[in-house]
């Protein structure tokens, strides 16, 4: 535990001043339970904004994961964002990022993370989902397939259940496949998905808490599948990922949770 508390400090002091982390407190709900980690923070520049916390890699050209705090504040009824994808002018000098050109003719969505409809109480929200580094490479089946049911079941938590929800997300990357010769396209996509009531944070994590944990093929041919298809753990997500999530939550209790399949009601 020690150990991962020192990581996570050490991220913060190492990214801290370069990405406006002490700026930007309202960002800190996204991380309430915590801030993922691999073995390596050299391609892990982190992004705090108001709506999101990500991570983007420089090498690959694209987001490693975007976590998000969900429940229906969020939701209102600005309209979706209108003009083109955006690139992200935050990033260093010298980093590559995307355009919203290289997604064009390129046989892939520009496949939002945070969901555009997750972030319709203000305009800014909104159009904050439409900065690149919320987006990845997603086929069209996926996206509009069982990526897309999966987001609707989320929204129904939020707006007829009352549920919290502390989401993450991201691209599992076995090939080196890229698209444009640029973005690495990821083999499959991942979310994870803590439930809890409204209002509720970290101390209420318990051995009851449910979790759904995702990992779904990037690929045609899906659209019609059903999203309860690709349940996982969290465990098998960090296995193919080689991030820690959910660090926060204190062992042996995140360990269980983690080793944990869903199951619907």
């Amino acid at each position: 535990m020690l150990k991962k508390l020192y990581f996570i400090i050490f991220l913060w002091l190492l990214f801290g001043n370069s990405t406006g982390i002490s700026q930007n407190p309202k960002s800190f709900i996204h991380i309430e339970l915590g801030i993922p980690y691999d073995n390596s923070p050299s391609d892990d520049y982190l992004i705090f904004r108001t709506q999101y916390v990500l991570s983007y890699n420089k090498d690959k050209c694209v987001t490693n994961w975007v976590s998000w705090n969900l429940n229906s504040s969020w939701y209102g009824d600005v309209p979706r964002y209108s003009k083109k994808f955006i690139t992200d002018s935050t990033l260093p000098p010298g980093f590559c990022r995307a355009k919203h050109s290289d997604y064009s003719n390129s046989g892939y969505d520009r496949g939002h993370l945070v969901r555009s409809e997750e972030r319709t109480y203000t305009a800014d929200n909104n159009k904050a989902t439409f900065i690149l580094t919320n987006v990845i490479p997603q086929t069209g089946d996926l996206n509009r397939g069982p990526w897309l049911a999966l987001e609707r079941y989320c929204e129904d938590l939020c707006k007829n259940n009352n549920k919290e929800l502390y989401v993450v997300a991201g691209g599992i990357y076995h090939s080196t496949k890229k698209m444009k010769n640029k973005i690495t396209i990821p083999d499959s996509c991942f979310k994870i998905i803590v439930i809890l009531d409204k209002g509720k944070k970290l101390k209420a994590v318990n051995s009851k808490t449910q979790i759904i944990a995702v990992a779904m093929p990037n690929i045609n041919g899906i659209r019609n599948a059903d999203w309860h298809t690709y349940i996982s753990t969290v465990d098998k997500i960090e296995f193919s990922t080689g991030y820690n999530f959910l660090n926060k939550i204190p062992e042996p209790l995140q360990s269980k949770l983690e080793k944990k399949k869903w199951k619907p009601n």
